[in-house]
């Protein structure tokens, strides 16, 4: 009888812990964004942590570029993730940031 109870308990501990973990690892991110994410940061590492404009418009090219091959909000982000570095009018590149690794995650 206490073998029957062990056996009932660890089938029964097996089976919540198959339903509170998932099934599968978590999908990888999508192509697009694993892309601009691998551009962004080779432009960083290549410039030393500060873009100068020639860097900054090469990246904004390419990520536009790679923008046309996304779709729905990963299009929207890395566009503007692209468009944010060419704007003179944005100062702070956080929001823009946020939106990609937000989308991209």
């Amino acid at each position: 009888m206490i073998k029957l109870v062990s056996a009932a308990l660890l089938i029964a501990t097996a089976a919540a812990t198959l339903q509170l973990l998932p099934a599968a690892p978590a999908q990888a991110q999508s192509p697009s964004c694993a892309k601009a994410i691998e551009l962004i940061n080779a432009a960083i590492d290549m410039s030393g942590g500060t873009m100068d404009d020639a860097t900054t418009r090469a990246l904004s090219d390419r990520l536009s570029g790679l923008a046309a091959l996304a779709v729905g909000v990963e299009k929207d982000a890395i566009t503007g993730y692209a468009n944010a570095l060419v704007d003179e009018n944005i100062t702070d590149l956080d929001p823009a940031t946020d939106e990609l690794n937000r989308v991209c995650a």
